[in-house]
C-alpha cells in the first residue's frame, strides 16, 4: 500500500513538471512568433516612405491627367504660382531700402536747395529722422514687404516701449505704413522721387493754366518735328530771295537818307552858330 502511494506521488511530480515545461515552450513560441512578427523601426520608416512616395506619385498622375483635360486652367495655375514664386523671390529686404534710402538722400543732395520738391525732400527727411531713432520696421509678407513707423527703438526699455497693454492697435497700422515692397523695388518712395528737381513753388507767380504741363505738350510730334527742323538747312525761293534783296536796297536807301540828313543839320546848325 505504501508501494502504491509513494510511486503514485511520484508519478503526479512527474506529470506536473511535464506540463510546466509544455507551458514554459509554449509561452517562450509566443513570445518569439510575437517578436518575429512584430518589425522594427527601420521598417516601420521605409513603410512609411513607400506609402508616402506612392500616394505623391498618385497625386502627381491625377494632377496630370487633370492638366491635360483643361489646359487652360492649368496654364493658368503655373501662372499664378509661378508669379507668386516670382514675387516672393523678389520681396525686398531691409538693406535694399536702406540702400535706397540714401541714394534717394544723395540724389537730394546734389540738387540745389531751390530746386527741390518740397514733398521729396519732406518725406525723405522723415525717413531719415526715424532711421536715426531706429523706429523704422521692415517685414516681409512674401508677396511683398513693408516699412512701418514703430513707436519705439526695438533697444528701448521703457516701459511704455515693454508694457504690452501700451503698444500701438492693430486698426492703426495702416496710417503706420510708409513703404511698400513689391518686385524688387519701394513704390512710395519712388513715386516721391519722380520730379524731386522740380520745386512747385517756383510757378506759383505764373497763371494757372501754365502751372501744369501735360505729358502730350512735351512730347507731342510738333515739338518734335520743330526740334528736328531746326537742324535743317534753310532753302528759298526766287521770289523770297528778290524780296530780300528789295528789303535790303531799302533799308540801305532809309540808312544813306537818314545819314545825308543828320549831316545837313549839322551844316546848318554851324553856319547859324558862326552868323551869330
Amino acid at each position: 500500500m505504501l508501494f502504491l502511494f509513494g510511486k503514485r506521488t511520484s508519478s503526479r511530480k512527474g506529470m506536473a513538471a511535464a506540463a510546466l515545461k509544455r507551458l514554459w515552450s509554449r509561452s517562450r513560441g509566443e513570445a518569439g512568433d510575437s517578436a518575429a512578427a512584430k518589425p522594427g523601426v527601420w521598417a516601420r520608416l521605409g513603410a512609411w516612405a513607400r506609402a508616402l512616395l506612392r500616394d505623391y506619385v498618385e497625386a502627381c498622375g491625377d494632377a496630370a491627367a487633370a492638366a491635360r483635360a483643361r489646359p487652360g486652367r492649368a496654364a493658368v495655375y503655373l501662372g499664378l504660382l509661378g508669379g507668386a514664386a516670382t514675387c516672393c523671390a523678389l520681396a525686398p529686404s531691409e538693406q535694399a531700402f536702406e540702400e535706397a534710402l540714401l541714394d534717394a538722400s544723395g540724389t537730394l543732395l546734389l540738387l540745389a536747395p531751390a530746386t527741390r520738391n518740397r514733398d521729396s525732400e519732406a518725406y525723405v527727411q522723415q525717413l531719415l529722422w526715424l532711421r536715426g531713432r531706429g523706429r523704422l520696421r521692415h517685414v516681409n509678407l512674401g508677396l511683398c514687404s513693408l516699412i512701418y513707423e514703430a513707436p519705439y527703438d526695438a533697444q528701448a526699455s521703457l516701459y511704455q516701449a515693454r508694457c504690452r497693454y501700451l503698444q500701438p492697435r492693430w486698426a492703426e497700422f495702416p496710417d503706420r505704413i510708409l513703404d511698400v515692397g513689391f518686385v524688387g523695388r519701394w513704390w512710395v518712395l519712388g513715386a516721391r522721387m519722380r520730379d524731386c528737381d522740380i520745386n512747385d513753388d517756383e510757378f506759383l507767380h505764373l497763371p494757372a493754366h501754365l502751372r501744369v504741363v501735360g505729358a502730350d505738350q512735351l512730347h507731342s510730334e510738333a515739338n518734335e518735328r520743330l526740334f528736328d527742323e531746326k537742324y535743317q538747312p534753310v532753302v528759298l525761293t526766287d521770289d523770297q530771295v528778290d524780296q530780300a534783296l528789295w528789303e535790303e536796297q531799302v533799308l540801305q536807301k532809309e540808312k544813306k537818307d537818314k545819314l545825308a540828313l543828320s549831316q545837313a543839320e549839322s551844316l546848318i546848325g554851324r553856319a547859324g552858330d558862326e552868323t551869330h
